[in-house]
């Protein structure tokens, strides 16, 4: 049978000593599920709406190594991996979809750590005129229950379908919103496509478009009339139509109750005139360490008569990271960081060869395709990236930089061989294997502090 996911989603990375001997406080973790059968404390089964036996058994590092997760039973009936949507306290919510009579259908999962043996249960199918989506909020309460919410963008400007599921009533609910907002915001801007979820304290939750914006609404109001309302994004300086996707530069968190922190990658381009030769010379020894002598000979005498041809290549020069912050009820940003790649030291002792810059005598991040920023959830100034040496290299680094002294702190190897992810290049285009989605920042599934 042919199976729809790569080999090496059959091939989760060994842990060995690096599995955590305890809980962390929490973990980067790679989002999708590998297909193989592993048990530890973590594994819990649960029975679909399909009648099968799943098996679900986290595997868990210190960050900033990568911790992933492993999916047992129905294998032959997945349409895909299984993936995390999101996670609050002791709670995950997991998405699994199913091939049932030729079509497939989305199930959720709510995975709950907490003291004593983890538990696994599915969640009763949404209504029908929804559809399962990777922006599900999940608010659990002090008594154990929790709260599912989506958030639908309707054909009338400014109004949602906000899509509930009660753990109480063990039943959706739907009600339509409307978003309250000022004058001084454009109509068009409340078109948001919502990339991720996030907490934001009191019942609070936020369905973030890393381009334009968040809409809140309070989960805990919603048996009365739930106010939502639109917090703009400060724009883009070098993308201001906000078109493609902005997870290689944009990551929105929130911590500490209502403090959110919005983190930006601008990658920098310079031209660069590239003569096409039919022999190589001399200066190509400035790119490369060896050359052939196939590489320098002429095969036909009248190539000398030939001029070379010039194509103008937009190359990588380097790029900058800001932050910005403010709370839920403020009405401005504040500024944060501004960093710059060559203002941040490195020391050899987290480096990479490759990181040498011989033309300045000093180690430097220049050298790597860096993207994906990811803040951690303690409100530090620590910033995650992921880096390659080379395009067609199959492992990603995750490299931490603090900036607010510019070092940088943090250098793990990450395997990425299952994803395919554009990276901000200049056409034409370069795809390069890593996925912000499988390297989300999310609280461990253990009880938290």
């Amino acid at each position: 049978m042919e199976k729809p996911f790569p080999a090496s989603s059959f091939h989760p990375p060994d842990l060995g000593s690096a599995a955590a001997s305890t809980y962390p406080a929490w973990v980067l973790l790679d989002r999708n599920a590998y297909i193989a059968d592993r048990e530890n404390g973590t594994t819990a089964r649960a029975i679909s709406r399909t009648g099968h036996t799943v098996k679900v058994t986290f595997c868990l590092v210190d960050p900033p190594a990568v911790s992933h997760f492993c999916v047992a039973g129905l294998v032959e009936h997945l349409a895909e991996e299984p993936r995390v949507v999101s996670s609050e306290k002791d709670l995950v919510l997991l998405c699994f979809c199913f091939t049932v009579g030729g079509c497939c259908h989305g199930e959720y999962f709510i995975y709950k750590a907490g003291r004593g043996k983890p538990s696994l249960v599915p969640i009763p199918a949404s209504p029908p005129e929804t559809t399962n989506t990777l922006c599900v909020s999940l608010l659990p309460s002090d008594d154990g229950e929790f709260i599912l919410a989506d958030l639908f963008v309707t054909t009338t400007l400014g109004q949602y379908d906000l899509t509930i599921f009660s753990s109480k009533t063990a039943k959706w609910t739907t009600r339509r919103l409307e978003v309250q907002f000022s004058l001084e915001i454009r109509a068009v801007d409340l078109l948001i496509v919502p990339h991720k979820v996030i907490a934001l304290g009191g019942g609070s939750v936020g369905w973030v478009d890393l381009w334009r914006g968040i809409i809140v609404c309070n989960l805990l109001e919603i048996e009365e009339e739930p106010l939502i309302y639109f917090i703009p994004l400060p724009k883009p300086d070098f993308n201001l139509p906000r078109t493609g996707n902005p997870k290689p530069v944009r990551d929105v968190i929130c911590y500490n109750d209502g403090v959110i922190k919005l983190v930006e990658m601008e990658h920098y381009f310079r031209d660069e005139v590239r003569r096409s030769k039919r022999f190589k010379v001399t200066e190509d020894l400035d790119r490369a360490d060896r050359m052939y002598d196939r590489e320098i000979l002429l095969l036909r005498d009248e190539e000398y008569l030939k001029e070379p041809g010039e194509q103008i290549m937009r190359v990588p020069d380097g790029w900058k990271v800001r932050t910005c912050y403010r709370h839920t009820s403020w009405d401005h940003w504040r500024k944060g960081h501004t960093v710059h790649v060559d203002d941040v030291l490195a020391k050899p002792s987290v480096l990479l060869p490759q990181m040498w810059d011989g033309k300045f005598g000093r180690w430097t991040l220049r050298n790597l395709t860096t993207a994906y920023p990811t803040l951690g959830l303690n409100g530090d100034d620590v910033v995650y990236l992921m880096s390659k040496v080379a395009y067609d290299d199959k492992n990603v680094w995750i490299v931490g930089v603090n900036l607010g002294n510019k070092t940088v702190e943090i250098l793990e190897p990450y395997g990425a061989e299952r994803a395919v992810v554009d990276m901000p290049t200049p056409k034409p285009q370069v795809t390069i294997n890593i996925d912000p989605h499988r390297c989300p920042i999310f609280h461990c599934p253990c009880i938290l502090i």
